[in-house]
């Protein structure tokens, strides 16, 4: 029988960014921008998501708290936040004063304006291979409220303009390469040198993250990348302190807690979702990783 597709808490840009907070203009599909709205908590964030955009936005005023991978991290006045679309993100806790400004965009936006070769390397910076947290000095801060500033005004005021959508374009590129020199200041990464090896263990985790529901097998991973089973292991353990099988643990263990985090998901289905035969061995699986069983997990 065919699996069921699972209903997990993944936000599309059509949907999500549809309120009023958001200026968004049925001609240019996957972009929008909020300038100088508050940030209120929201019941949608609540629950471990991912999305289909990626989004940049600066704080303007007040604080919050958000996760991404389950790494916890506090933003405040003049912080940046650039936020993956994979990246697994919930909020935890917004002051009541918060203020934002930002810019979301989906793959297919930057594939429809025709974004300049180097774009691999601009998008690199929006990966979660950089901190996602910049806190800028207020100066940078000052340029980048200005330029979503921009993109505000020639987004509501596109139409108006025979060359309105080619303005729009122009004004996105400049904030993007704005956002890209900021990184070069600001942006954390975290590993600051790619040697051979690590360059193969990025693979490896790479092949894990699309693969991880289907294949947890270390030697299918090993054959994938033309090495063996134990030089992949060897290789992965020197640089990250961890095994290739506690790696492709982390990805699914991830992604339980992801799917764990959905009410409306019986833990059977998310059995079937992870590609484990049973409930029962993946509960088995779930507890000798964490401690909890799957039920026990939701309770907390």
């Amino acid at each position: 029988m065919p699996r069921k597709t699972s209903k997990t808490f993944t936000y599309k840009h059509s949907d999500f960014l549809s309120g009023p907070d958001f200026n968004t203009n049925t001609s240019v599909p996957g972009f929008s921008v909020r300038y100088n709205q508050p940030f209120y908590e929201n019941d949608l964030f609540k629950f471990h998501f991912r999305s289909d955009f990626l989004t940049v936005f600066l704080i303007v005023k007040g604080e919050l708290t958000f996760t991404l991978n389950l790494e916890e991290y506090a933003a405040n006045e003049n912080s940046l936040l650039i936020i993956a679309p994979a990246a697994i993100k919930k909020i935890e806790i917004v002051s009541k004063d918060t203020i934002v400004s930002g810019v979301n965009f989906t793959i297919n936006f930057l594939t429809a304006i025709g974004m300049p070769k180097n774009a691999v390397e601009l998008l690199d910076y929006f990966s979660t291979q950089f901190s996602p947290h910049w806190k800028l000095e207020k100066k940078d801060a000052g340029t980048v409220q200005l330029l979503i500033k921009q993109l505000n005004e020639k987004l509501s005021s596109m139409n108006e303009h025979p060359y309105g959508k080619e303005l729009l374009y122009h004004t996105f590129y400049i904030y993007l390469y704005e956002v890209y020199g900021l990184s070069k200041k600001y942006a954390v990464p975290f590993h600051h040198h790619i040697t051979r090896k690590e360059n193969l263990v990025r693979n490896f985790t790479q092949l894990v993250q699309k693969q991880f529901k289907e294949q947890r097998n270390v030697q299918a991973y090993a054959d994938q990348l033309n090495i063996t089973a134990k030089y992949l292991t060897e290789t992965v353990k020197e640089i990250t302190g961890k095994t290739a099988g506690e790696i492709i643990d982390d990805f699914v263990l991830l992604e339980a807690k992801l799917l764990l985090d959905n009410p409306t998901l019986s833990i059977a289905e998310i059995a079937d979702e992870l590609h484990f035969s049973d409930q029962s061995f993946f509960g088995k699986y779930f507890k000798r990783h964490t401690g909890l069983s799957p039920k026990e997990y939701r309770q907390t």
